[in-house]
């Protein structure tokens, strides 16, 4: 007679496939968040054009200002592709351990 393990503990590790969509949902909505995010900054970015003024300071600052706007751009980029492929796997992980557990339980 085969024993089922399911809902008890064993010496393995177990994981909930909902839990893990669950989850995996919080981390899309974080991804949704940031591109929201990162478009408003944009928009502001857009509105105000040169904000670093026309003195003297602000011109010198205003050299740099493109390459830091663009590096905070890609940034964000990055944090929302991370999000992505986080989000990404951890479905796949769970469909992986949804298969594992109805395989278990036969």
């Amino acid at each position: 007679m085969k024993e089922k393990l399911v809902g008890r503990p064993s010496d393995g590790y177990d994981a909930s496939a909902s839990g893990i969509h669950r989850r995996a949902e919080e981390v899309r909505e974080e991804a949704e968040y940031a591109s929201a995010l990162r478009d408003e900054l944009f928009g502001a970015f857009a509105r105000e054009g040169r904000p670093m003024g026309n003195d003297v300071y602000g011109a010198e600052l205003d050299k740099s200002f493109p390459g830091l706007r663009d590096a905070i751009f890609n940034e964000f980029d990055a944090y929302i592709g991370e999000l992505g492929h986080t989000h990404e796997d951890m479905r796949t992980s769970a469909k992986h351990y949804d298969i594992a557990r109805r395989q278990s339980e036969r």
